[in-house]
Parts: structure tokens; C-alpha cells; sequence
């Protein structure tokens, strides 16, 4: 994903339309003999896939915008996230797969990879370890079940240059990854508008590009007053070199099932200094009850409790021997949740960003916690749903 991107380099320093199937068949799965099926992967798609790798069963969320193509999949536990390394005509890519904890030990660690070509319907290739001493089958088909939904993913992107009149000059810079769910009943207008308001867009009545508009001519204005302000107190103080702005978010989709949909906003700025900074905003949207998810949706348990098993987790994902207190390695002696969770049929998980309870450097951590450990205090509706 895009926010490993952004880890591994501080370590050193959000389709073709698809109908949803509540309201017509799974057009996915099921190809009408009369038509010429597209064996070339669009320029801008999200793919909700189901199959197995090394004969597992798993889920992939995959995403491209404007040839960038990132997702995660995952089996029998956490995520495990997907970046394209190559891509190879109009069918085929070659993806890498990490995990949070990957680069958290070695940056320099070898990782899996994921040689897959698309046939019009589903993904199959090979998935090869770091070090090329296993390979695995992966067949992977598109599927929209009840309970998911399709999406078109879409950009809107614009710059300002400080100074129009300058061959040599300063820019801002902004980009918005959207989501735009392709159902035309009162749960995709609730779940359209809330994608809306995720992208910062306040009136949901404003069709999504003249919203994105509205937003980045106040932040070129911004930028403008800026730049007038360091031309007030001098040239010499380096203003042309640093003053290349940044301004980009993205929506991507973590789980998609059971009438649940989790969001990754993922958003990253650079306004000076020796780096930008970044962080993921996790939305749980309950579609079928309307409502975004408070962690009590999930879980009844009272806060120690939760604490214990955040730590013990922490303490087995980072590989924090017992004896150890954590503060040689985060901020505090403890880890307590935050309101920034989200999950997937094996577990819920807890992103913390950078400078939140641990360096920069180290990236984001994210603690997950099996429901196998969380079972007796999952919420009936919740879990019976999410277990099903």
C-alpha cells in the first residue's frame, strides 16, 4: 500500500462499473455469452477477489488509479498488504506483498511476490517467497456476494505554481483517491454521502469535483498568502528551494462483506522541512443499520481488559520479549486502544501513527487482536454477522 511506501522511506527519513448484486445478478461471475470479455485490467478499477493462495482461502481488495495500483489480502489472520512492483502489458502484474511488521524488523528483508495475469474474470498466477524457495498456485475470481458492493474509484487532482511568470518555481500540489459505491438505493446514497464527507467534502448535495475544487482553490489560496508572506521577510531566507506543497488523500477498502464496509483514508502532506507526514483515518461503516461503528458496536469490555490483550499482542507482533519494558521501544511503558480500529472476519486491529506512541521513524503500528481471544465480549449482532 501506499502508507508502506511512505513508512520505508521515513524509516531512512482508494474499475469498470459493476452492479451491485442486491439489485441484479452478479454480473462478476456469471459473463454474458453474447459479449466480448475484456481480458485487459482498466485504468482505474477496485476488485473485491476471492480464491486461495498456497491453497488457502482469502480475500483481496484490489485497487488502480491512473496505473498506481496497491490493496491487501488476508486469510487466516491480519492484513497482509500489496503494492505493484511491475506491470506487465494491459493484463498482468507483478505485486509485492508486507506487512506493517515487516520493515518494522528489516528494511532490507526480501519480500514475497505475487505474479498474476487477469483473464477477463479472475486473477491466476504464482505467489514466490522473498528468497525463491517456495512457490504457490493463487486463483483469485472477482465476486460481489450479498452483503458487498462494487465501486468505481475516480482522481481529481490540480496544482499552482507560486509564481506564474518564473520558469524556476515553487508548486502546491493536491490529489483526491475517491470511492464512489455503485448502488442506486437509499443504502448507497447513505454510503456515497459518507465516502463525501471522509474526502472532506461538507455539503453532500455538491457533486464530488466541484466539491474537490471548492477545497483546493482555498488551499492555492492559502499557499498564495504564504508564499507572500516569505517574499515580506526575504529571499535569502531559501523559500524557492523547500516550498513545493503537498496535499494528497486516499480512500481504500479494507473489508467488504456482511453489509460492513471499512475505509482507509490515508492522507500525506508536505509543507517543509526534512519530511511530510502521513496518517490513515479508519472509517467502520455499518451500511445496513446506517451508522458509522463506535468500538462498543464491536466489542462490550471494559478498558483493562482490552489493554492486557492490546499489550500481549503487541509484545507477540513486535516480538517484545516479557522481561522488557516497552518504553525501550515506543513512547510509554503501555499501550492503550484508540478510537482509529477497524477489522476483518479474523480480528480487530488498532493503527496507531506516527508520533503517536512511537517514532516517526518507526513508521505506522498496528496492533491486531484475534476474535478468538475477543469472542466473549463481541456484541451479539455484531458477531453474528461477522462469524457467520
Amino acid at each position: 500500500m501506499k502508507k508502506l511506501i511512505l513508512v520505508f522511506l521515513s524509516g531512512l527519513f482508494v474499475l469498470s462499473a459493476c452492479k451491485n448484486p442486491k439489485n441484479s445478478n452478479n454480473n462478476s461471475e456469471i459473463a454474458d455469452s453474447t459479449e466480448k470479455v475484456n481480458l485487459e485490467l482498466p485504468q482505474n478499477f477496485y476488485k473485491r477477489l476471492e480464491g486461495t493462495i498456497a491453497g488457502k482461502s482469502v480475500v483481496m481488495h484490489l485497487q488502480r488509479i491512473d496505473g498506481s495500483i496497491d490493496g491487501e489480502y488476508y486469510y487466516d489472520g491480519a492484513w497482509l498488504n500489496l503494492s505493484a512492483d511491475t506491470l506487465i502489458g494491459k493484463d498482468s502484474l507483478i505485486l509485492t506483498e508486507n506487512s506493517f511488521n515487516d520493515y518494522y524488523f528489516n528494511q532490507d528483508a526480501k519480500q514475497p511476490h505475487l505474479s498474476v495475469k487477469w483473464n477477463g474474470s479472475a486473477f491466476n498466477g504464482i505467489w514466490q517467497s522473498g528468497d525463491k524457495s517456495k512457490t504457490y498456485p493463487i486463483s483469485l475470481k472477482e465476486k460481489y456476494p450479498e452483503g458487498s458492493f462494487a465501486f468505481t474509484p475516480g482522481i481529481y487532482r490540480d496544482s499552482v505554481k507560486a509564481f506564474a511568470d518564473k520558469p524556476k518555481t515553487p508548486t502546491a500540489e493536491i490529489s483526491f483517491e475517491y470511492l464512489q459505491a455503485n448502488v442506486n438505493d437509499e443504502s448507497g446514497l447513505w454510503l456515497n454521502n459518507l465516502l463525501k464527507k471522509i474526502s472532506g467534502i461538507k455539503s453532500t448535495n455538491m457533486d464530488r469535483v466541484p466539491a474537490f475544487k471548492k477545497i483546493a482553490d482555498a488551499y492555492f489560496a492559502d499557499y498564495k498568502k504564504e508564499i507572500a508572506e516569505q517574499q515580506r521577510t526575504g529571499p535569502d531566507r531559501g523559500y524557492m528551494e523547500w516550498m513545493n506543497y503537498t496535499n494528497n488523500s486516499q480512500q481504500s477498502i479494507l473489508y467488504n462483506d456482511n453489509d460492513y464496509v471499512v475505509i482507509d483514508f490515508l492522507a500525506d502532506t508536505y509543507t517543509g522541512g526534512a519530511h511530510g507526514y502521513y496518517s490513515s483515518l479508519m472509517y467502520c461503516l455499518d451500511v445496513k443499520s446506517k451508522k458509522q461503528m463506535a468500538l462498543s458496536d464491536i466489542v462490550k469490555i471494559d478498558s483493562n481488559s482490552l489493554q492486557n490483550l492490546l499489550e500481549k499482542n503487541l509484545r507477540k507482533q513486535y516480538n517484545i520479549k516479557a522481561g522488557d519494558e516497552l518504553n525501550t521501544v515506543f513512547f510509554d511503558n503501555f499501550l492503550k486502544p484508540n478510537d482509529n480500529f477497524y477489522f476483518n472476519k479474523n480480528g480487530l486491529a488498532f493503527m496507531y501513527n506516527p508520533y503517536e506512541v512511537a517514532s516517526y521513524a518507526q513508521g505506522q503500528i498496528v496492533v491486531f487482536i484475534p476474535f478468538a481471544e475477543l469472542k466473549p465480549y463481541l456484541t451479539p449482532n455484531f458477531s453474528s454477522r461477522i462469524l457467520k
